[in-house]
């Protein structure tokens, strides 16, 4: 006989087998690049992008420092730029959670929505 925690477990996993957990567990490189990023859609004009730079990138996602804060769920279309300068094509991602550093800049967990 199922435990009421057993029960509860099974119930948790089915309700959440379409979420993808911000703790990922696949590999992260660890690989500091320029990020540009606005927010997306763009519903009025910004003065400009704003500038972060990667503390790790997987597949699903990336690490930002920046010196703004961002709320979980903005998306973002992100564009990052090489050592060389060259850019990326952009993509949008998903601030899936938002930290504040000790230095006054934040970290920003971001989720890959649709590929480069």
């Amino acid at each position: 006989m199922a435990s009421i925690v057993d029960n509860l477990a099974l119930a948790f996993d089915a309700f959440t087998e379409a979420y993808r957990s911000p703790f990922r567990s696949e590999p992260r490189q660890q690989d500091v690049q320029i990020v540009e990023y606005t927010r997306f859609p763009r519903t009025s004009p910004d003065p400009a992008p704003r500038i972060g730079f990667t503390r790790d990138v997987s597949p699903s996602g990336m690490c930002i420092g920046t010196d703004y804060e961002e709320p979980v769920g903005a998306l973002l279309r992100v564009v990052r730029r090489a050592g060389d300068g060259r850019s990326e094509r952009p993509c949008i991602d998903r601030v899936v959670w938002c930290q504040p550093a000790g230095d006054g800049r934040f970290w920003i967990g971001l989720e890959r929505v649709t590929s480069p």
